[in-house]
């Protein structure tokens, strides 16, 4: 499948770069399978100058005489002259196209690997970033179950807080009726031991008191009886 898919890319590359022949194209090229001389003048009879510029050499046109079948041109090098205008198409010839078709070819191969490299690292980091996912969300669940028996908890020490306080406020109470009670039972107790005192007291005045009088109330004897 690879195979046929560089055929076809190739091909295509190859048909794209042969556009129509213009001929006022301002470069030529020596056509196929020849080395072409090139001469100081319109003829056969001038000086050559270059004795083989091989086929596919880039030229540029400066002067087209197509009546007498020369062009005058320059290489890339600097080197100026005629040579015959037969030899010159306008178009790259199939060798260059061909070479920079394979270029081309190499090119987008390359590309085309390092984007399967980069489209791989994008797959493993997809499947990193998916896998810290799923671990974030298992976290902001676990997070969520927390927070709701934190608030649950909240919920009972928020109720336990409201009985304690409760308690306190009545253990508070009872301790204050206890005190009431006990300071009662004080108050009884010295009322009662005062009323024993006094009840003392009244006795021994009574008893003074009727060893007093107790003579006086001894009967008395009859004259006639102290007589006899």
């Amino acid at each position: 499948m690879m195979k046929q898919l560089t055929g076809m890319t190739a091909a295509a590359l190859l048909a794209i770069s042969i556009p129509a022949i213009s001929q006022s194209s301002g470069t030529r090229y020596i056509t196929d399978e020849l080395h072409v001389p090139m001469r100081s003048g319109k003829g056969n009879e001038f000086r050559i100058l270059n004795s083989g510029l091989p086929s596919g050499t880039k030229l540029t046109l400066l002067e087209d005489a197509p009546d007498e079948g020369w062009s005058r041109v320059r290489t890339d090098g600097g080197q100026e002259g005629w040579v015959r205008r037969q030899y010159l198409v306008s178009e790259p010839v199939a060798e260059i196209k061909l070479k920079k078709a394979q270029a081309d070819l190499a090119h987008f191969e390359q590309m085309e690997g390092n984007l399967g490299g980069a489209v791989r690292d994008l797959e493993a980091k997809n499947r990193n970033l998916q896998s810290e996912l799923t671990s974030e969300k298992e976290k902001a669940t676990q997070l969520e179950k927390d927070l709701k028996e934190l608030k649950a908890l909240s919920a009972d020490t928020v109720a336990l807080n409201t009985r304690h306080q409760k308690l306190l406020h009545q253990h508070e109470l009872l301790k204050q009726k206890q005190m009431m009670a006990e300071a009662e039972i004080q108050r009884l107790s010295g009322s009662e031991t005062q009323k024993w005192y006094m009840y003392g007291a009244l006795s021994v005045a009574l008893g003074a008191i009727l060893a007093m009088i107790a003579p006086h109330l001894r009967p008395r004897r009859r004259r006639s009886e102290w007589a006899n």
